[in-house]
């Protein structure tokens, strides 16, 4: 702004100069600057604490013993180094939601690497611990509580104000593909960004399951109401 102010100080001394010298006339020189900020795109993200985002992001739940019984094994997703981030930048006025559900959709299991061991993830007959009547024969549950998160605004004037957590629920094939993590009801801020961190994860294990590592890939989607 300095520079810009300097410019059309010096203009306005040489009109002021050359005007000084006799009869001629000149027109004025006037000319409006426009500038337009266009809304942006409602984004879902899992970003680091310098909000760069992580290439290949991970959560790993606690380790547990082989079992000849049904167990269960917890954990978090969503660290400082790892924040579930919702951005909107003006692009969902009334309202959006963020949820996850597997990459693979409702069929997708837990798997070794080469997918030769499996149990699921969204079997909920008695805790998972036994097979319903769902398209597949692998049993198990996983289970996440928004409840315990911390949900925190990221930015100089957004606040938290009518985002409310999801409360905590298993995922049930069929029925319950995707589980709601965050709601913005029309009320909250058009312009923000905020992120979770610690929410609660639950998975139980059928008995006798192999001695392998197992994964499943899971993606997070933000949802303008």
């Amino acid at each position: 702004m300095k520079k810009a102010s300097r410019v059309i100080f010096a203009a306005l001394l040489a009109v002021g100069i050359i005007s000084g010298f006799g009869a001629a006339t000149y027109a004025a020189g006037n000319t409006d600057v426009t500038q337009v900020i266009n809304a942006g795109v409602l984004t879902a993200d899992i970003r680091d604490a310098s909000r760069v985002s992580v290439p290949s992001p991970s959560f790993a739940l606690s380790a547990v013993n082989f079992s000849y019984n049904c167990q269960a094994s917890s954990g978090t997703i969503g660290s400082n180094s790892q924040r579930l981030y919702v951005d909107n930048p003006n692009a969902a006025n009334n309202g959006w939601t963020l949820s996850i559900a597997a990459t693979a959709g409702a069929t997708a299991t837990w798997h070794n690497t080469g997918s030769t061991q499996n149990f699921d993830f969204n079997d909920p007959t008695t805790a998972g611990c036994a097979d319903s009547a769902d398209a597949d024969s692998y049993v198990g549950q996983l289970s996440l509580d928004p409840t315990v998160s911390t949900l925190t605004a990221d930015c100089g004037s957004c606040t938290t104000t009518a985002i409310t957590k999801g409360s905590s629920t298993g995922f049930n094939e069929g029925t319950t593909d995707s589980v709601t993590l965050l709601t913005a009801a029309s009320g909250s801020d058009d312009i923000g960004r905020w992120y979770l961190t610690g929410i609660g994860v639950s998975q139980t294990i059928p008995a006798d399951q192999a001695v392998d590592s197992y994964s499943i890939n899971l993606t997070i989607t933000s949802t303008a109401s």
